[in-house]
């Protein structure tokens, strides 16, 4: 058998890529993450942030995630579930709630105590994504280490990448039996990317990548 070569294995991450909601960003995303002042996973949600600036820098793109800004005008956990829901059964998305429209930033990163798959999802107007956090008072999240690493994958989806096979490494997910307690840990590390995700990631944000504003 011929070994996959580059374009095969991208476009295998593509199939992987249940409905491939998330497309690349054309400017410099801001984030808002969606808690309670204390919440634990705060820092987690940054260290996830920072993880993905070195890998852009590390794989030679300009392209970076932005600000980061917190609210504590959490997102309704019926929304969540319900987005959650459609996002998994790739079935029509549900409408934005006023109370989301007026929450600013590009990507809305809601840790919330709702008992959902988490997900990164685009909305229907295009310009915004939705990242939902489940609770981490349950499994797996309530597992050591398993947090930053869920998070830090969804917003993976969020910037444009899939999934792939390969239970080591941060993207993997459905349909692969991979799940989150995969990142279980007693030491905190972030699960590393793929050859592939890296060739994904150069592919989306060039080294020539510019923001349109």
């Amino acid at each position: 058998m011929r070994p996959m070569t580059l374009i095969g294995a991208l476009v295998l991450s593509a199939l992987l890529t249940p409905g491939a909601p998330n497309a690349q960003w054309g400017t410099v995303p801001t984030i808002t993450i969606a808690a309670p002042a204390q919440d634990p996973r705060i820092p987690l949600a940054l260290e996830a942030v920072a993880f993905w600036n070195r890998q852009f820098a590390e794989v030679g793109t300009p392209f970076r995630l932005g600000v980061v800004t917190q609210t504590t005008d959490t997102l309704p956990i019926d929304y969540l579930t319900r987005l959650s829901a459609a996002v998994l059964n790739r079935e029509p998305l549900p409408d934005v709630p006023a109370r989301v429209r007026q929450i600013p930033g590009d990507i809305l990163l809601a840790l919330s105590d709702g008992d959902f798959v988490s997900f990164a999802r685009r909305l229907p107007s295009g310009a915004r994504v939705v990242v939902g956090i489940r609770t981490d008072q349950r499994r797996p999240l309530s597992l050591p280490n398993v947090g930053r690493n869920v998070i830090a994958h969804e917003l993976g989806h969020a910037i444009g990448l899939g999934h792939n096979d390969d239970p080591t490494t941060l993207m993997c997910g459905r349909p692969a039996p991979c799940r989150p307690a995969v990142f279980q840990s007693d030491v905190a590390k972030f699960f590393p990317l793929t050859e592939v995700d890296k060739a994904l990631l150069l592919r989306l944000y060039p080294p020539s990548w510019a923001p349109t504003r």
